[in-house]
C-alpha cells in the first residue's frame, strides 16, 4: 500500500487537489516568510503535504514534528535551538513543521504544560520559516494567541469534480477498469477526503476492475471515517479520556478494532521499543479476552484499556522521522472478504444459470432465501444436485455439513 501512496501522491504544488488560492497564498508566502504560517482545514486535503512541497520547491530542509513528539519542555527547547539558530551546514533554509498542534493538550493534567507559551516565545525569535497545522484552529482556545500572531490559510474541502479527475487519473495509471457510475459512487463515499479515496481505489484495484457492486462492499463513509478517526485517537492520543473512549464511540465492533490496531501498530511505531510495548499492550488486551468466561464480563474493561490508552501511551520514545504513513486496512480481513465475495459470485452465477433471472435480481430478491433455506439443512441434498454446489459454496450459504457428509450426498 506504501508503493501505491508513493507512486500517486503529488509530486508539485500544481498536483494538489482543489485549494489553488490557498496554495497561492501559500507560496507568497513563501518568499519572505515574515510571520508563521498556521495552515487549517479538513483532514485529508493536503495540508502537511503543501507544506512539504513547499519546501521542496525553494530548496529547503525541513524539521518535521508532531503533537506526540512533543511531550515535554526538553523537546520544546531542542524545536527553539533549531527555529532560532542559522540555516544548515550547507546554507539551507530549514522549514520546521509543527504538525497536528491541536492535539497538543493533555486534559489528564488539566493543562497544555505551558507548550503554547512557549510556541509563542520561538516565533518571536525564530530567523527559520515555521508552519503550524491543525484541523480546528478554534476548538482550543489555548491556540488563539498563537493563530492571531501567525499568517492563516484556510484549506477548504476539494470539488467533487477535482476528486473525480484525481481518480480517473489514478485508474488510468493502474490500468484499473471503470465506468463513470462506478466512479462517482466512490467519489461520493469518500466524503471529500483524498487520503480516504486512494485507500478505497486501492481496496477495490486488486481486480483491475472497479463496480458498482463492489462500490457498495466499502460500506457507508461514516463507518470508515469512524475506524479511521479512532485509530488516529489511539496512535496519536490527545486526551485519555477521549482516547478511552474510542471502542463506544466507533461504529465497528471491539474485536474489528482489534485487527486494525494489529495491523497498523508496526506501520505507526517504528522504533523498537514503542512498537515492543505496543504488541505487549495487545497481546494482554487478547489474554484478558480470552479469561471472559459465561458473563464475566468484568475483564472486558481490561481488554478496551489494554487495546486503546495502553497501545495509545507506548509511545514514550521518539520516533523517527520520515513520511506520512496511511492506516492500512487488516489484510486478514481483506483475504476474508475477497473469498467471500468469489464465493458469492459462484453461487450467484449457479442460481442466475437456473432461474433465468438477472445477477441483481438474484442478489436482491433470491440470494436472502438461499441463506435461510441452507441454515435449516432440510434441502441440502435438492440445493447440492440442482444448483452443483460445491461444498465451499453450500457452507457459504449457510449449510452445516462436513466433507464426508458432502462427498455421501453425491454418492
Amino acid at each position: 500500500m506504501k508503493d501505491f501512496f508513493d507512486k500517486h501522491t503529488p509530486k508539485s504544488l500544481d498536483e494538489i487537489v482543489g485549494n489553488r488560492k490557498a496554495i497561492e497564498e501559500i507560496k507568497e508566502w513563501s518568499k519572505e516568510h515574515k510571520k508563521p504560517l498556521f495552515i487549517y482545514g479538513a483532514p485529508g486535503i493536503g495540508k502537511t503535504l503543501t507544506a512539504n512541497l513547499v519546501a521542496k520547491v525553494n530548496g529547503w530542509a525541513i524539521l518535521n514534528t508532531d503533537a506526540s513528539d512533543l511531550r515535554d519542555k526538553e523537546a520544546i527547547k531542542s524545536l527553539f535551538t533549531v527555529a532560532c539558530t542559522s540555516n544548515t551546514l550547507f546554507s539551507k533554509t530549514r522549514l520546521v513543521i509543527v504538525d497536528e498542534i491541536d492535539s497538543i493538550a493533555d486534559k489528564r493534567g488539566g493543562e497544555d504544560y505551558g507548550f503554547f507559551t512557549e510556541f509563542e516565545k520561538i516565533i518571536e525569535k525564530s530567523i527559520q520559516p515555521i508552519v503550524f497545522i491543525a484541523n480546528d484552529p478554534y476548538e482550543n482556545k489555548k491556540i488563539r494567541p498563537l493563530f492571531e500572531k501567525c499568517q492563516q490559510v484556510k484549506f477548504d474541502l476539494p470539488y467533487k469534480q477535482s476528486i473525480l479527475k484525481f481518480a480517473k487519473d489514478i485508474c488510468e495509471a493502474e490500468d484499473i477498469e471503470y465506468d463513470i457510475v462506478s466512479l462517482n459512487a466512490v467519489v461520493e463515499n469518500c466524503a471529500n477526503d483524498i487520503r480516504a479515496l486512494m485507500i478505497d481505489i486501492y481496496t477495490l484495484s486488486f481486480d483491475k476492475k472497479i463496480t458498482l457492486e463492489d462500490t457498495e462492499s466499502l460500506g457507508d463513509r461514516k463507518k470508515n471515517e469512524d475506524i479511521f478517526k479512532g485509530l488516529q485517537k489511539i496512535f496519536y492520543p490527545k486526551d485519555f479520556y477521549e482516547t478511552r473512549g474510542v471502542v463506544d464511540s466507533l461504529s465497528v465492533d471491539w474485536s474489528l478494532l482489534f485487527a486494525w490496531i494489529e495491523e497498523n501498530v508496526p506501520r505507526q511505531y517504528r522504533n523498537p521499543n514503542n512498537l515492543a510495548r505496543a504488541f505487549e499492550n495487545l497481546s494482554k488486551a487478547d489474554i484478558s479476552n480470552s479469561r471472559i468466561r459465561g458473563n464475566n464480563w468484568v475483564m472486558l474493561k481490561y481488554v478496551f484499556d489494554y487495546l486503546t490508552v495502553g497501545v495509545a501511551y507506548s509511545r514514550k520514545e521518539r520516533e523517527p522521522a520520515g513520511t506520512y504513513i496511511p492506516f492500512q486496512f487488516p489484510k486478514v480481513l481483506r483475504m476474508f472478504t475477497t473469498k467471500e465475495k468469489n464465493l458469492q459470485k459462484a453461487v450467484v452465477e449457479k442460481i442466475k444459470h437456473k432461474t433465468h433471472c438477472s445477477k441483481r435480481v438474484v442478489l436482491r430478491h433470491y440470494l436472502p432465501f438461499f441463506f435461510i433455506i441452507a441454515k435449516t439443512n432440510t434441502c441440502t441434498k435438492d440445493l447440492i444436485t440442482y444448483f452443483d454446489l460445491t461444498l465451499e459454496e453450500i457452507k457459504y450459504l449457510g449449510a452445516k455439513i462436513t466433507e464426508k457428509q458432502y462427498t455421501k450426498l453425491l454418492e
